[in-house]
């Protein structure tokens, strides 16, 4: 995951998340960015690198700015709601 956001970062200018990366693992696989098949594929970005800061920036050589949204969210309360593990106890939570 590392060597793949210093790679996307310093061939395309394009500075993945940690998760992005992996999106972008299962998109190319060991193919490159053709793609597995030599066809043209997407894949979506789940967050914003800045969030991940304490493993981006060292891996990219540079801070990272926070857009003033993700700044206020990570600085914000967290609201932590306990569960037992259980599937109906998670259903539950999807009812509201």
């Amino acid at each position: 995951v590392r060597a793949t956001i210093k790679q996307v970062y310093e061939e395309r200018g394009y500075l993945l998340d940690p998760h992005s990366a992996i999106a972008y693992l299962g998109l190319v696989g060991d193919a490159g960015p053709v793609g597995r098949d030599g066809q043209a594929g997407i894949f979506l970005a789940t967050a914003h690198p800045a969030k991940f800061a304490e493993i981006v920036e060292p891996i990219v050589g540079r801070a990272i700015e926070k857009p003033a949204a993700l700044a206020e969210a990570l600085n914000g309360p967290q609201h932590i709601i306990r569960i037992r593990a259980s599937l109906d106890r998670v259903l539950g939570m999807l009812d509201g």
